[in-house]
């Protein structure tokens, strides 16, 4: 399971790094968590819950990284910001 700097340099697991670093590389496109799970899962390989996926979403929304929006019955969250 690679891991990214930050992450290394804490050394601690950190979910929201990963999150961060694929939203804002696709900043201009918007997903599901469950989207955002198979990211997690299918590049980084990282062994996660949607339900834990779900709260990290949500965190980043309350610290102003993320926005989130409810489209055709699905919450959808985008990158708020600079480039990571």
């Amino acid at each position: 399971m690679p891991i990214s700097r930050q992450e290394f340099d804490d050394g601690r697991l950190d979910l929201s790094v990963p999150i961060l670093q694929f939203l804002s590389l696709r900043n201009g496109e918007a997903f599901t968590a469950d989207e955002v799970l198979d990211e997690l899962l299918n590049y980084y390989g990282r062994r996660v819950t949607e339900a834990e996926v779900v709260v990290v979403l949500e965190d980043l929304v309350k610290a102003d990284k993320l926005e989130s929006k409810q489209i055709a019955g699905a919450e959808g969250y985008i990158y708020k910001g600079e480039l990571y």
